[in-house]
């Protein structure tokens, strides 16, 4: 990888990227509450590939027109160049580096995970891309590519959906959802994006994928508990922004942002931990398939770029 595009832990990527969650905290919105609909999920222009984890949000975040990224290489390639002024935009990634044990003769390494970040231009940063590279939007195009209901009749190993009180809960013991009845919901949307929010809690049983903030059953308000809880906000919003529903049901009072602010200040992995659990959640519940097996695929996993 070129040298000006990756850069190590040493300037604290955990901290660069909570910074800018809670300056958008701040700023009275929560970065998993915006749709995509109109300008389409955060992708790679030339691989096609969708941003993951917590790119996904920082990317979403810069309301550009077109969700459309390049790298610094991939533009010198295609023959175009940066617009004076314009500066690149954060996304991470884990490298896995070898580490040789003290004492040992190099035969055996320790394999240590280095997050790293690397930075994108959005295609609205570019100039003298080649013509009809990036196509004009079309009223309509982009149409949404999940629907709320087979979105849990496809699950694998689907827990139980109950209907029984008022009550929208995950039970892991018993290992089932429970709903109150779709009719007690104002609108439709508002019962989709609760019973997403539970199914993305029910992925962290240990039959799935054994995620001890919810095995471990850690108290209400504790550091496990609420990030438990935002692995659970984070894929029900990608749901929802996925099926179209997430303008409807958008969660920004003041009580609600003030809450992950405090949780962001006292944990700087908070939010990169959880939008790896959560997109994890999500590529379960869609049955999405990513090889691990390949280092450079593990290394390129968030970044998705070349």
């Amino acid at each position: 990888m070129d040298s000006q595009n990756t850069t190590s832990t040493k300037l604290d990527v955990y901290q660069i990227v909570t910074d800018r969650m809670i300056t958008l905290l701040e700023q009275g919105t929560a970065p998993w509450q915006k749709p995509w609909t109109d300008s389409g999920i955060p992708m790679n222009l030339l691989s096609k590939r969708a941003y993951r984890g917590v790119n996904l949000w920082l990317l979403l975040s810069l309301d550009y027109e077109r969700n459309l990224f390049l790298t610094w290489d991939q533009i010198k390639k295609l023959g175009a160049s940066v617009k004076q002024g314009e500066h690149g935009h954060v996304v991470v990634f884990w490298r896995t580096l070898p580490k040789k044990k003290e004492g040992d003769d190099g035969e055996e390494k320790k394999q240590i995970p280095m997050l790293r970040y690397y930075k994108v231009f959005n295609v609205a940063q570019i100039r003298d891309l080649p013509a009809n590279m990036v196509e004009p939007i079309v009223a309509g195009e982009q149409d949404t590519f999940l629907q709320c209901e087979p979105i849990y009749n496809m699950m694998p190993q689907c827990p139980d959906l109950r209907h029984k009180g008022q009550s929208a809960y995950y039970d892991p013991k018993e290992d089932y959802v429970n709903m109150p009845g779709k009719k007690t919901f104002k609108k439709a949307e508002g019962y989709y994006a609760t019973l997403f929010h539970e199914l993305v809690h029910s992925t962290g049983h240990e039959k799935r994928l054994n995620r001890p903030t919810l095995t471990e059953m850690a108290e209400f308000g504790s550091d496990m508990y609420s990030i438990e809880e935002l692995v659970a906000e984070l894929g029900a919003a990608y749901l929802s922004a996925s099926t179209g529903i997430l303008e409807r049901v958008e969660k920004n009072s003041a009580a609600y942002l003030n809450g992950w602010i405090a949780k962001l200040k006292n944990d700087k992995r908070f939010i990169i931990q959880a939008s790896g659990q959560a997109q994890r959640a999500v590529d379960f519940i869609l049955n999405r398939q990513f090889p691990a097996d390949d280092p450079k695929e593990v290394e390129q996993s968030e970044l998705l770029g070349e």
